[in-house]
């Protein structure tokens, strides 16, 4: 699910799988990532910065920013939205607020209002995040109906309530499609099998899990969500009381509910897939996750408030809730990813296909088909010899698959077939993505 702005048809982060394309899938060569200094486009100012996401260059102009006489309520938004990419939400907050005090153009503000909503949400402050939210909308930002009354439906939660261990390692499955799947305990039923997707913004049950755990409704009020090919998605929206990953227990999870046939797949040899749970982007955002493709494993490390300390050369960012990886096309940058766990393939959005640094023959059709939460389906074109780089490594796709969306901050996704290659390790602490190369047989 994309919760980028709530004013519009945005696409449900999908769990996706292959109907055929074998070689779309395995065919990824790595080696060390070399990218030259010139290669990267820079901007001019921070709204350029921004704009180019080269976000790190942005936070560090801060001092000059707060150093000026003459304040620029233009300048310090940019620099708010860059530092609410950046998870640095103690100046995210400041910048902000001294932009609104400066009382700009109305359609400023309700953005400004809207950052601010989104800030204290990932800060799980849905009581202010809804006072926020309120503000945007009074300023002419149309934030759709349901989602403020979630916000206050929050507001009477202490959600993601943390007990037992602080850290514990799980055995991962994988199978047909190539997913992350943990066993959990859920509001006590042991050995709930569970996605680990961090492309979907909120952690999603289907109707038939959600009535035999009897998750507790947060309202009478409903969402709706869309899929790849935009078709709308109802949805309800509860409490799960508790979720054990091994011996760390999280307590007071929202979630939404979706009908079991809208999550319900048909995998490569045409035997159904459904998913009954997704833990998505708002859970795993309180984690360190070590993903051990080699042993199978996945490491959930809860972090406190001391762990919260995005570094120097972060790699990792959040649009609309989700997470995004910087990374490089063909050794230029810097371009923003999707980083899903739930995707089997990694893959370009086809409508920015023209403007990435990719010199191809015309586009061909491939047989790979791509399926979303809601049932929906979609087949691509595809582009031969790509370089994808994340973090110090590169993969040169053979065939990468493109598919239209209508996703306006990535060029497109990070998925299994790039990650399964390494052992990777998503600090929202740090806001970094590590990719470790080790000598093992990808999956």
């Amino acid at each position: 699910m994309r919760l980028t702005r709530l004013t519009k048809s945005s696409p449900l982060a999908a769990v996706v799988v292959l109907a055929a394309g074998c070689a779309l899938y395995s065919e990824v060569s790595i080696s060390p990532l070399l990218v030259v200094p010139s290669q990267i486009e820079r901007g001019a100012d921070i709204t350029q910065m921004v704009q180019r996401a080269d976000y790190l260059r942005a936070v560090e102009s801060a001092p000059l920013v707060d150093a000026r006489q003459r304040k620029s309520a233009t300048e310090l938004a940019s620099l708010g939205a860059a530092e609410l990419a950046a998870a640095r939400y103690d100046p995210a907050r400041r910048h902000l607020r001294t932009a609104l005090d400066l009382n700009p153009q109305r359609s400023a503000y309700a953005n400004i209002a809207w950052n601010l909503s989104q800030l204290e949400y990932l800060s799980n402050n849905f009581e202010s995040s809804r006072e926020w939210a309120d503000l945007a909308t009074e300023h002419g930002l149309a934030v759709r109906p349901w989602f403020l009354d979630l916000l206050t439906a929050l507001s009477r939660v202490e959600a993601y309530r943390f007990s037992g261990s602080s850290r514990d390692r799980l055995a991962l499955r994988f199978g047909s499609p190539d997913v992350l799947i943990v066993d959990a305990h859920v509001n006590g039923v042991p050995k709930v099998k569970a996605v680990i997707d961090s492309g979907a913004v909120m952690t999603i049950i289907s109707e038939e899990l959600a009535s035999k755990l009897k998750v507790v409704s947060l309202g009478s009020f409903t969402g709706t969500f869309y899929g790849l090919l935009g078709e709308p998605i109802s949805v309800r929206f509860g409490i799960l009381d508790s979720v054990a990953l091994g011996d760390v227990v999280v307590s007071n999870i929202p979630v939404a509910i979706m009908p079991d046939e809208k999550m319900s797949f048909v995998v490569g040899d045409r035997r159904p897939f459904k998913i009954d749970l997704l833990l998505g982007a708002t859970l795993l955002k309180e984690f360190r996750l070590e993903i051990d493709y080699g042993r199978r494993s996945v490491t959930f490390t809860h972090l406190s408030p001391s762990d919260r300390a995005p570094v120097a050369d972060q790699n990792l960012f959040l649009f609309g809730f989700r997470p995004y990886v910087r990374g490089t096309v063909n050794r230029h940058g810097w371009f923003l990813f999707i980083l899903d766990t739930g995707s089997e393939i990694t893959y370009l959005n086809g409508s920015r296909v023209p403007s990435l640094p990719i010199h191809f023959r015309a586009p061909k059709m491939h047989g790979a088909l791509l399926q979303g939460l809601g049932g929906s389906k979609k087949h691509g074109e595809k582009i031969e010899n790509v370089e994808i780089g994340v973090d110090r490594w590169a993969g040169m796709f053979k065939t990468i698959p493109t598919y239209e969306t209508d996703e306006d901050q990535s060029v497109g996704i990070v998925g299994q077939n790039l990650l399964s290659k390494f052992r990777v390790v998503i600090d929202f602490g740090r806001m970094r993505v590590d990719l470790i190369r080790e000598h093992f047989l990808p999956l």
